[in-house]
């Protein structure tokens, strides 16, 4: 465990002190500080202290192995809700039949706090996790987090960019083999209004360790984590302010294990588009 919270600190601390970042005192837009005039949601799996503005929503989809989507639709209400629905499947490409996932996503979000002078802070629930469904563990390869709490603050960063950098708890109601809170943290620095880069760690305490898959039919040695908690890094590119392009690159320290074989995977890479406009 002391593995786990010596490398979450290297990662996001080192990060945020290597920029010698200064807190952003100007540049609010309605008294809330916004990246290219957009609301940054989520970093990469990290929400953030934002929501989409009354009467502005956000469409896209997430592309995964063995030919997996995540379409979504948010929609903002009244400057301080966000509400949205998904909708998964898998082997969309492929020979092989397509399967949706059980159960359809959904997600609300409630900014608590504004951003000025302090962190915004916001609350929220979302079921959707993401990879694969195993129904005997009632789980998604990566959790959803469930219900969460975060705040968030936008900085100055060095060669005049910007950075969001978001944290916070959660606990999700995938906890047929593994129940606990969780922490989160997300850093984004964007180049130049259009170029960002993106880091995502959470600490993955929820995570099925071994103690209980003996009894779900998986040897005892078999392990959805190893316990160092997921890692992942993104390049986002933004057009006209409004469509969003993420590549990115999961589990960079190899956590996971395949439970049916206990091995360790390569990198998993996604592709991520999104897009905000507004009735």
């Amino acid at each position: 465990m002391w593995r786990t919270y010596k490398i979450m600190a290297q990662v996001f601390l080192i990060l945020m002190l290597a920029t010698g970042v200064e807190a952003q005192d100007e540049g609010y837009v309605d008294d809330v500080y916004l990246s290219n005039g957009e609301t940054t949601l989520d970093i990469i799996d990290s929400p953030t202290a934002q929501v989409l503005r009354n009467g502005e929503y956000r469409l896209g989809c997430r592309l995964m192995a063995m030919g997996s989507v995540i379409a979504h639709a948010d929609v903002g209400i009244q400057d301080r809700v966000s509400i949205g629905v998904s909708w998964g499947m898998t082997n969309l490409l492929g020979r092989d039949d397509v399967e949706t996932y059980e159960n359809t996503g959904l997600s609300v979000r409630l900014l608590l706090v504004q951003e000025m002078q302090y962190p915004g802070i916001a609350i929220g629930f979302t079921n959707q996790g993401y990879g694969h469904w195993y129904e005997s563990l009632e789980r998604y390869e990566r959790k959803s987090k469930g219900f969460y709490a975060c705040a968030t603050r936008h900085w100055y960063g060095p060669w005049d960019t910007e950075i969001v950098t978001t944290g916070g708890i959660n606990y999700s109601l995938e906890k047929e083999d593994e129940s606990s809170v969780d922490a989160f943290f997300g850093l984004e620095q964007t180049f130049d209004g259009q170029f960002s880069l993106l880091v995502d760690y959470s600490l993955g305490l929820n995570d099925s360790r071994g103690e209980d898959e003996e009894a779900a039919g998986f040897d005892s040695e078999r392990r959805f984590g190893d316990g160092l908690g997921w890692l992942d890094f993104g390049l986002c590119w933004t057009l006209e302010g409004s469509l969003e392009l993420k590549f990115v690159l999961r589990d960079l320290l190899s956590n996971y294990r395949d439970p049916a074989t206990g091995k360790r995977t390569a990198v998993d890479r996604q592709f991520m588009i999104s897009y905000v406009g507004s009735f």
